[in-house]
């Protein structure tokens, strides 16, 4: 029987399932979930994406990744591939680690966001002496939110979430956030979360909807920058037929959005005349230019240092 289509934009925020063939424990110590963490972080610096929630399972992992103008499909492969074969190294074994393809399903509100962190920060209730201490567990985004656990690994991005709840008071929202998560399910809606977040029924498949927090980084800030990098002119950047600046548009377009998150309308009004089909084909050119380009390497990390 032939896969089906798995929709996905580079754009979205996802909720992901990622699980090991029958008859391995994907994690068989904390060396191993260190290792899987370390390997995230390596790949969230290539990419670029934003981690909103994990918890890794002995069996498998919860993520909430926004693509942020990656594509979803090569950022797990990466990280999967990468794990896959350090796993086989250690335990001297081979063939396949991972069962299947990812699981996803696009975030279409805030709410799914909500309740999907919900139930994976809950997910180590599952877990051999882990029932009653869930927001204690060290290898989970939860005890992280709520102050309790260092970010060690510097791969989680609270802001979105906690925003939800409150835009400029941290200790207010992570109290709310907590409130939430403490609200008991009936057995009911346990069975209904774990229909719908455990991955269970795959049917239905969403446009993302989600609300943005805008950094204070203008366009012409942004294109100014990239054509310092190249050492060109920022007027050229905006002219549509140029064609030996469309590198520099690409990654122009992919930082205003990934970074400064832009919506493909704002980009389209600053470059004018441009279709957001269009834009959305330069975000993921410059996504290849980064991945690709070694005179690229370092932008991302200088971009970032330009605009802290």
């Amino acid at each position: 029987m032939p896969r089906p289509f798995r929709l996905k934009t580079n754009f979205s925020v996802y909720h992901i399932m990622i699980r090991c063939v029958d008859g391995i424990m994907l994690f068989k110590d904390d060396k191993d979930r260190e290792r899987f963490l370390i390997t995230l972080k390596r790949y969230k610096k290539k990419y670029g994406f934003k981690l909103y929630a994990y918890c890794l399972m002995d069996n498998h992992v919860h993520m909430i990744i926004d693509a942020f103008g990656s594509d979803i499909s090569r950022v797990m492969h990466g990280i999967n591939l990468s794990y896959a074969k350090y796993y086989n190294r250690r335990y001297k074994r081979r063939g396949h680690v991972f069962g299947d393809r990812f699981r996803s399903e696009i975030i279409d509100k805030d709410n799914y966001i909500l309740q999907a962190s919900k139930y994976i920060h809950k997910n180590p209730r599952k877990l051999r002496g882990w029932s009653d201490k869930v927001f204690q567990y060290p290898y989970s985004s939860g005890p992280i939110y709520l102050g309790d656990l260092d970010d060690s690994f510097e791969i989680l991005d609270c802001d979105f979430i906690l925003k939800l709840y409150s835009n400029n008071d941290k200790k207010k929202a992570v109290k709310e956030y907590l409130d939430f998560m403490l609200v008991p399910n009936s057995e009911e809606e346990e069975k209904q979360q774990e229909a719908e977040y455990g991955f269970m029924n795959q049917k239905c498949q969403y446009k993302s909807e989600k609300n943005i927090i805008v950094r204070n980084m203008t366009a012409d800030e942004v294109a100014q920058f990239v054509a310092d990098y190249i050492g060109e002119d920022r007027d050229k950047i905006k002219i549509k037929y140029v064609r030996n600046i469309t590198e520099a548009k690409a990654i122009t377009m992919l930082f205003m959005v990934r970074f400064c998150e832009y919506k493909i309308k704002d980009v389209c009004n600053y470059f004018g005349n441009i279709t957001q089909s269009r834009v959305s084909s330069l975000c993921s050119l410059g996504v290849e230019i980064l991945f690709n380009k070694n005179e690229y390497k370092n932008i991302i990390d200088d971009f970032l240092k330009h605009c802290a």
